[in-house]
């Protein structure tokens, strides 16, 4: 093990410094390094590293590798503006930390200088910027960025490391008290009625940041941070030490839901029983939250908006979408009647039909890459296919090891794709042979036709629920060109013209978000991966092999 370290952390200026020590010596990248400031100090910003470089004269330098750094170094953060971080992802060396732009927490309060208080933002009052640069290889678009802005939306997931947010000055005296003593003689703290009243209402404000209804997991990484933020709230005679604060959250949870449905909140009032469908009529049923690790799920209408005023935005975008070269406005009267799309979609359940005459310009590819962001503040398509490409090799270790028919069946798939050089067609090759071996039938959802039999392709298109309509030309095989792909929803074409399979299943598992569906019964592992390298959810999902479900995290051995 090794031996600990200290180092001086600067925030920004000479004048606030702080030390941060490493029980087990200096981590071994960038990134982890980061990772441990941000959750010692409860920074959100992104930010770089510099260090004093002795080479010359102890002036400051970027930060590339934890081997330039040792014991009681001094190391300041610059903090990372949106336009810093577009220009850091080009200059970054591969152990450097990736900048995206993130709520800044004021660093500024009135109880203690050292954690930076997380709470001065309310779930429906936040403000930020992300700019995602879609550029790909089979994606192309005149609008280069994504923009998310609006106040009534969360601006990120369920984050990696929870920060236990700052609690009232009384509570914070009280605790930090109470720390000093467990330091000193490890008496721990029986929290009074006010004080653990103070605890849970922060904790559940701060959860409600990231998800209103949060899953058992989360709410064991809540009180794990917890009692690791304040060891003095550690608990005797339980397996975890947080067990009890687990079982408090899940409670205080619930009743904060309670409290923000009788302000009219419309993630919760929408499972209230005066808005259940007839015979329904029980709390429990047809629950309406997040099942896709949606972030945005159900938010608040714009500030000074009302339902009323955005039904004259909506019909003004039906105008402003049939005219040419106009694609900025549409987006941003799209961006801006988010709330109001999403209140439609999941109180009403409209058919696509209505849904296609009523918003027709959410039915573009461009729209559905915005809209999947306005809702997992993830962007799709670039990241989904730079992802998959990444974790190919460690996907065809997995495949190799598939014995039996399963096993044959790849092997021949993954034929056509060392054949061809084409990417787009490798592509679908590895998701046709992910499904193989998670023992799903991709024709359920996959339809392919010849382009010399037009009539049977349009009675299978009719008849198709959900899923990829493919054209083929006559006499073609696997590795040529296709004649053409298309989304299929409720028996109508959406889209058309995509250019493979993989970039059509991806369209597919776009608009599964922007039209609030379930993933198909048939195909509901393979899309359950998805998730993984767009990293719209992090974990293992239950249905899947572990193999397959850390194959977009395991390394690849030369």
């Amino acid at each position: 093990m090794s031996s600990p370290v200290i180092l001086r952390i600067v925030f920004g200026g000479d004048d606030d410094s702080r030390k941060l020590t490493l029980k087990t010596g200096i981590p071994k990248s960038v990134d982890d390094l980061v990772l441990e400031i941000m959750t010692v100090f409860g920074v959100k910003q992104k930010f770089r590293l510099q260090y004093k470089d002795k080479d010359f004269g102890n002036e400051y330098m970027n930060l590339m590798s934890t081997s330039q750094i040792e014991d009681r170094d001094t190391l300041k953060m610059i903090f990372l503006s949106t336009d810093d971080c577009n220009s850091c992802m080009q200059e970054t060396a591969p152990d450097a930390p990736s900048c995206s732009s993130i709520f800044v927490p004021s660093p500024s309060s009135t109880c203690s200088s050292d954690p930076l208080d997380t709470r001065d933002v309310s779930p429906c009052a936040i403000d930020s910027v992300q700019v995602v640069n879609l550029s790909d290889d089979s994606f192309s678009s005149s609008a280069e960025t994504v923009l998310i802005t609006s106040p009534e939306s969360r601006t990120s997931s369920w984050p990696q490391v929870f920060v236990v947010p700052r609690f009232s000055c009384s509570a914070e005296i009280q605790l930090q008290r109470a720390d000093t003593e467990f330091n000193k003689s490890g008496m721990l703290l029986i929290p009074p009625p006010k004080l653990r009243s103070d605890i849970l209402e922060g904790m559940a404000e701060e959860i409600f940041r990231y998800a209103a209804y949060p899953s058992d997991s989360q709410l064991d990484q809540a009180a794990e941070a917890l009692i690791n933020a304040h060891p003095c709230l550690r608990e005797k005679g339980t397996r975890t030490g947080h067990e009890g604060w687990k079982h408090y959250l899940k409670i205080k949870m619930a009743n904060f839901r309670s409290k923000l449905s009788k302000i009219g909140h419309p993630e919760i009032t929408v499972n209230s029983l005066r808005n259940k469908r007839k015979g329904q009529g029980k709390a429990a049923s047809n629950i309406k939250k997040p099942k896709k690790a949606e972030v945005n799920f159900l938010p608040c209408l714009p500030k000074g908006e009302t339902a009323e005023s955005m039904e004259k935005e909506r019909i003004a975008l039906l105008t402003e979408v049939k005219k040419k070269n106009n694609e900025a406005v549409v987006k941003e009267k799209m961006h801006l009647t988010f709330s109001y799309r999403r209140q439609e979609l999941v109180e009403d359940l409209p058919m696509v039909s209505d849904l296609q005459s009523r918003w027709p310009a959410l039915f573009t590819v461009n729209e559905i890459n915005a809209e999947f962001m306005r809702i997992t503040t993830v962007p799709l398509i670039s990241k989904f296919l730079a992802q998959l490409d990444k974790c190919t090799a460690n996907l065809q270790k997995v495949f190799s090891s598939k014995g039996g028919a399963s096993g044959q069946k790849i092997s021949r798939i993954m034929a056509v794709a060392d054949k061809c050089g084409d990417i787009h067609i490798k592509r679908d090759c590895v998701i046709q042979s992910l499904c193989v071996y998670l023992n799903e039938d991709i024709t359920t959802v996959i339809k392919e036709f010849q382009d010399c039999n037009a009539e049977e392709a349009e009675k299978g298109v009719s008849e198709t629920t959900l899923g990829l309509f493919v054209i083929r030309k006559e006499g073609a095989g696997a590795e040529d060109d296709l004649g053409d792909v298309g989304v299929v929803i409720e028996g109508a074409k959406l889209i058309q013209h995509l250019k493979s399979i993989s970039f059509g299943l991806v369209i597919l598992f776009g608009l599964i978000y922007a039209l609030n569906l379930s993933y198909p019964q048939s195909l509901r592992f393979t899309f359950e991966f998805f998730q993984k390298p767009v990293k719209v959810e992090e974990g293992r999902f239950p249905g899947l092999p572990l193999a397959i479900s850390e194959s977009t995290a395991l390394p690849v051995n030369p």
